[in-house]
């Protein structure tokens, strides 16, 4: 599936369809009001699942030293 928009997650603003103001993440083309919202939003740091959270947050009871029993 392929996904295209045109409102910029920086401003929330409608954007053209300008190829210069555009990225394109995984199946996702998103379009950009300016170049100054384009940068800011390559500056942000977003999770992506499959290489950010590549670390169980899990915490058994034998790990934590508790015996809940």
């Amino acid at each position: 599936m392929h996904i295209t928009t045109t409102l910029d997650p920086v401003s929330l603003k409608d954007a053209a369809r300008n190829p210069a103001l555009h990225i394109r993440e995984g199946d996702v083309d998103i379009y950009f009001e300016s170049e100054e919202n384009l940068r800011t939003y390559q500056g942000m740091h977003v999770e992506r699942p499959g290489v950010d959270l590549v670390h169980s947050l899990d915490n058994p009871t034998e790990d934590c030293g508790t015996d809940w029993n």
